[in-house]
């Protein structure tokens, strides 16, 4: 969450140690803004770029082989109007609490809403990707205000947005206190979104000076707030009968529920999810198991779990938190 603020100090100490003035104060004078127009690699154009972030985005190659490269969904378990109901779902592997952040050009006031993103000529900036230390797939939303010096040049390094800030074609990047589930991916992927859709194509965002692949979920109501700088988990158990060897992982039960509604100052929906693995009482069938209530009594003002169920043998909650994205609705990353 400091990384923005990095850039912004970094800038500010850099101008005041500079002993010569910019010419004019020109983007030329940045060797790390492209102009209007310039091409910007793909991931593709680099062996090793490409390379680590196969290696580090979390999915399954074989998989990805004998679905054509579709990222396909899982089925897990809800609970709707108090009724256990199915649910799609994407997995992005593991995931922390402290999210990546995420830079968005756009004009107007960063604060408001009547800031408007110009993603379709600027995507979006990230500045990590799979396998750099700090990679989450859930981002933090930095917005970055263009001012009237800006005229369509490509920043595609936070290099380049220390530099855009320092010779004013942008204003500093402001944190929203928001996130968004935005993993990144390789290159030439879909994600199958049911319904009558086709597979989508992936949303362009710049990393690393280059075209990095990656999929925005949740619509608008997976955009929630973030007061408190980490993020919010809920939980997902993993079931296993008495004669079941392991836990279910292809079968989550979900304690997060769709929402319904916008969020207000608080998130009403997180897809980090911390693993609690139930083993049933005898007789009592894995299938049988088809909401989070059925396992456990849950406080009502924090969500900790109370007791559990006549269901339940033991649970265990794990150290391991998992990006785990409920489908909103059919048809729509």
């Amino acid at each position: 969450m400091q990384r923005a603020l990095a850039i912004a100090l970094a800038v500010a100490a850099t101008a005041a140690c500079r002993l010569d003035p910019l010419v004019e104060d020109q983007p030329g004078a940045s060797g790390s803004i492209l102009p209007s127009g310039a091409p910007v690699p793909s991931v593709t154009d680099s062996s090793e770029l490409l390379n680590q972030i196969t290696l580090n985005d979390s999915l399954d190659t074989k998989a990805l082989a004998m679905t054509g490269g579709v990222i396909v969904r899982g089925t897990g378990f809800t609970s709707v109007a108090g009724v256990g109901t199915q649910v799609p779902f994407w997995a992005f592997g593991e995931a922390e609490r402290a999210p990546a952040p995420i830079y968005i050009l756009g004009r107007g006031d960063p604060t408001t809403p009547m800031f408007q993103d110009i993603m379709k000529d600027h995507p979006p900036l990230v500045d990590a990707v799979p396998g750099d230390g700090e990679y989450e797939p859930v981002h933090t939303i930095y917005r970055v205000q263009v001012t009237d010096k800006y005229a369509g040049e490509k920043i595609t390094t936070t290099r380049a947005l220390a530099d855009a800030v320092d010779i004013g074609l942008v204003q500093a990047p402001v944190a929203i206190k928001q996130f968004v589930n935005w993993p990144i991916v390789r290159p030439g992927l879909r994600l199958e979104v049911g319904g009558s859709v086709e597979p989508i194509a992936p949303t362009p965002v710049y990393g690393h000076g280059h075209m990095v692949d990656s999929f925005p979920l949740g619509g608008a109501l997976g955009t929630q707030p973030n007061p408190f700088g980490l993020l919010p988990t809920s939980q997902v158990s993993f079931v296993r009968a008495q004669l079941e060897p392991t836990y279910n992982t292809a079968r989550p039960i979900f304690q997060a529920s769709v929402p319904t509604a916008a969020p207000s100052m608080n998130p009403n929906y997180t897809p980090v999810s911390v693993v609690v693995n139930v083993d049933l009482m005898p007789l009592v069938p894995s299938s049988s198991i088809t909401k989070d209530s059925d396992l456990f009594m849950r406080s009502v003002m924090t969500g900790a779990i109370t007791a559990t169920t006549d269901k339940v043998l033991q649970f265990t909650v794990t150290g391991t938190t998992l990006d785990l994205q409920i489908q909103f609705e059919e048809g729509k990353p």
